[in-house]
Parts: C-alpha cells; sequence; structure tokens
C-alpha cells in the first residue's frame, strides 16, 4: 500500500506544475488610454508551452465578450478588437469558460482601460458678415440692398461729391443725382 502510495504522490508531484500552472498570463491593450470608437486591440497571453486545449471569455467591460478557443493551430497569444461607446474606465478581463466543449483555461486576469471622450468638435469660424455695399463718405444707404446687389445712397448734410465713381457688379451700372448716388440695374432710370 506504501509503495502505491508513494508511487501517486510521485505522479502527482511531477504532473503537478504541468497542471498548476495558469494558461492566462496577461493582457495588454493598445492604445491605453483609448477614444470612444477608436478600435482597441486587446491580447490575451499565455501559456501555449504544453498541448493546451481550453476556451476562454474576453470581457470588454462593457457588458459584452467574445468567447476563444486555445490549441495546438491557434495558440495564445489571442487577439481580438473592440471600439468602445462611451467614455469611462473599463475593466477588460480574460478567463478561462469552456468553448465549444473544451474546457475553460486555467487562470484570471483583468486590466482597466480609460476611454476617452473624441475631441470637441473645433467651432467653425465665426461667420462674417458679407461685406454689403459701402456708400462714401457722406452719404448713408437708404433700404437694403436688391438681391442683384443694387442699392441706392443717399447724400447727408454736407456731403461731398465722391472723386471716384464706384465699381458696381456685372449687370448693374453706376449712377449718381444731386441727392443720390448708387449701383442700379442696367437700363433703369
Amino acid at each position: 500500500m506504501k509503495i502505491a502510495t508513494l508511487a501517486s504522490a510521485l505522479l502527482l508531484a511531477a504532473a503537478g506544475p504541468a497542471f498548476a500552472a495558469d494558461n492566462i498570463e496577461g493582457i495588454v491593450l493598445e492604445p491605453n488610454p483609448a477614444r470612444v470608437g477608436q478600435p482597441v486591440t486587446i491580447t490575451v497571453t499565455g501559456d501555449s508551452s504544453a498541448a493546451v486545449y481550453c476556451g476562454l471569455k474576453v470581457g470588454f467591460g462593457d457588458g459584452s465578450d467574445q468567447r476563444l478557443v486555445v490549441g495546438d493551430k491557434e495558440p495564445f497569444p489571442k487577439v481580438t478588437t473592440h471600439s468602445y461607446a462611451a467614455p469611462g474606465s473599463y475593466t477588460v478581463r480574460a478567463d478561462g469558460t469552456k468553448v465549444d466543449g473544451r474546457f475553460g483555461c486555467t487562470g484570471k486576469v483583468k486590466v482597466q482601460l480609460v476611454v476617452e471622450a473624441p475631441p470637441a468638435a473645433a467651432m467653425p469660424a465665426k461667420a462674417t458678415k458679407a461685406a454689403g455695399p459701402a456708400c462714401p463718405e457722406g452719404y448713408k444707404m437708404k433700404g437694403k440692398a436688391g438681391k442683384k446687389g443694387d442699392f441706392t445712397c443717399a447724400a447727408g448734410k454736407g456731403a461731398k461729391k465722391p472723386e471716384k465713381v464706384m465699381d458696381c457688379a456685372d449687370g448693374l451700372e453706376y449712377f449718381q443725382t444731386k441727392s443720390q448716388l448708387g449701383c442700379r440695374k442696367v437700363g433703369k432710370k
């Protein structure tokens, strides 16, 4: 009986470290911190030295997860990507779980991920009011400019006749009377 017990103890001692070592060893997150909507690469590292056939669940910390299998044709590291819809701090976990008939890998690892809000959209430069027609010194705009850009300026008290005629837009002509000047549609009197 002692020989059988001793043989069992030696067998367990020899086999023990192989079974005691965790398959799941770590998680690497790139980038960390990340931005909302930016894909995060999640790499689960582990020991694939022995013929390991197991399943693992990667929990993204936002209520969703992904289940992966590990085997000789699918060894560690296991890589997946995930994007986050809201800023915050998320705990990304890798835990052994049964997947496709495979027992769960051994070990549990968790890492914090910080997801930042996207940068505030640059405010558009304040639109400057389109420069409308300018009346010469001593004259004041009479009403508003027309759709074609036509306008009339009325002479104020002490207004002097401008030294130079105003430039008018295409389809308009300059006019001047004793008390008014401006640009009007061609042919209009």
